[in-house]
């Protein structure tokens, strides 16, 4: 129970700097000081794409323990310094607003520095949870620290609301400036006593290990990609894990600038819809996760092919869900009507909690043996891909038809979420080419390019 706690600890703390991105930073950027969305959304969403280049973090901390601990002071690192971004964004943000371009260097330059460090933590994170939990409990911890990360956003969004009710230059400096001070708790009580002391002589025969030629960050990229030329299924799996990306994230930049737009929610009111859609995305995880053990319990034969296609069924039934939804949410934008709006966050939020159950799941899957880490590259790649993507198409639309004035804010933003509902019917079509079958079958036709470096 303390390891799952700890670990559930770390994941607190980047849901707060996360949400304090996606719900608080795109709403007074965008709306309050009239920055374009798509210069934000592009700001923001550079920074998933250093998540492929954990493989360079990994040897860093094989190799050079820091007081004979190879994991623990890394995460706390990498949480603390990017958390040392936010203080500086305020400032930066007003600087944009009156069009300095220097001010917008800065913005790319803090995003880029709080990219490196998410990789860092994610790095981290998954080798501690490697190293310091027993594989029988591995699942219920990521479980666990999965949806604790996503029901903490309803809490830290509530807590944006209560700093900054309206917006305030000062106040949203303050919230900014606690950041450091909130994050560096819960990093520090997430380690503390977690990570077996190195001795001496262990920390010297790493200094002096052979270094793993997939340590390399640009064979790991290219190893991975390679997949989606040789083998078909992974390619559509890939795809499939954008659209997943897409479909769910393309609201997350403009959702509280909708509110403003088309409700005339101030700062703090636009939180609602957050802690709706994730509150609910909580409730379908959590359903899935019990109901779906307690069937697969209840099986006295278990087959690969069974999982899987229980899981396909899953996913389609959350995405087609998802997809009604978000014509749910097209329909109140146009008429602007408040409780249809929080009603289809709710719809969204549960069927989205129930598609991404089973999409993380199948991901673990999708695999084949001795190319393990080229797939789960590859699945990282995607997932990196497909959340950058999603805030850059996020502003990009908003840009293109609201601002411009291409259509009036309710109408427009009922285009994007119509967008989004095309990208989850994409992904529910998709789930049909995709199977564990189809990936070994064509596995032969991939030949990884670590292999001659090793030999």
């Amino acid at each position: 129970m303390k390891t799952k706690l700890q670990f559930t600890l770390s994941k607190l703390g980047i849901a707060w700097m996360f949400a304090l991105v996606t719900v608080n930073f795109n709403r007074v950027t965008i709306y309050e000081l009239g920055i374009s969305a798509l210069l934000i959304g592009v700001m923001i969403g550079l920074y998933p794409f250093f998540g492929p280049f954990q493989p360079m973090f990994r040897r860093l901390t094989d190799r050079y323990p820091i007081l004979g601990y190879r994991r623990s002071p890394y995460l706390v690192i990498g949480m603390v310094a990017g958390s040392l971004v936010f203080p500086f964004l305020p400032t930066t943000a007003e600087a944009m607003a009156t069009g300095s371009a220097l001010a917008v260097v800065a913005g790319f330059v803090l995003f880029f520095a709080f990219g490196a460090m998410i990789a860092l933590m994610a790095n981290t994170y998954l080798d501690l949870i490697a190293e310091c939990t027993r594989e029988d409990e591995r699942g219920s911890v990521f479980a666990a620290a999965w949806t604790g990360q996503t029901a903490i956003i309803v809490v830290w969004a509530l807590v944006f609301r209560l700093f900054m009710p309206d917006y305030s230059a000062a106040q949203m400096q303050t919230l900014y400036t606690l950041t450091p001070f909130v994050v560096a708790a819960l990093a520090v009580a997430s380690v503390w006593k977690l990570e077996r002391r190195l001795s001496p002589e262990e920390i010297a025969r790493l200094r002096t290990a052979t270094v793993d030629p997939i340590a390399n960050t640009m064979n790991s990229i290219r190893s991975s990609l390679l997949l989606t030329r040789t083998n078909p299924t992974a390619r559509m799996f890939f795809v499939f894990i954008v659209f997943t990306f897409l479909g769910i994230f393309t609201q997350d930049l403009v959702q509280e600038v909708w509110a403003g737009d088309v409700f005339r929610l101030n700062v703090g009111e636009s939180t609602i819809f957050q802690q709706i859609f994730n509150g609910m995305v909580t409730v379908g995880m959590g359903m899935t996760a019990a109901l779906g053990a307690r069937a697969l319990r209840a099986k006295e034969v278990r087959t690969d092919a069974l999982p899987m296609d229980a899981k396909k069924r899953i996913a389609a039934f959350g995405g087609a869900a998802a997809t009604l939804g978000f014509v749910l949410l097209a329909a109140s934008s146009l008429v602007a009507h408040m409780a249809l709006a929080n009603l289809a966050f709710a719809v969204v939020g549960f069927a989205v909690g129930v598609f991404t159950f089973a999409a993380v799941t199948m991901m673990s899957d999708m695999t084949v043996e001795g190319q393990t880490a080229s797939y789960l590259g590859l699945w990282s790649i995607a997932q990196a891909l497909g959340l950058g993507a999603s805030f850059i198409v996020g502003g990009a639309l908003r840009a293109a038809i609201v601002e411009i004035g291409l259509l009036p804010a309710p109408a427009g933003y009922a285009a994007i979420f119509l967008v989004e509902a095309l990208f989850m019917a994409g992904c529910v079509l998709m789930l049909r080419g995709v199977g564990v079958e189809g990936l070994r079958r064509d596995a032969h036709r991939f030949a990884p390019t670590t292999s001659a470096v090793a030999a």
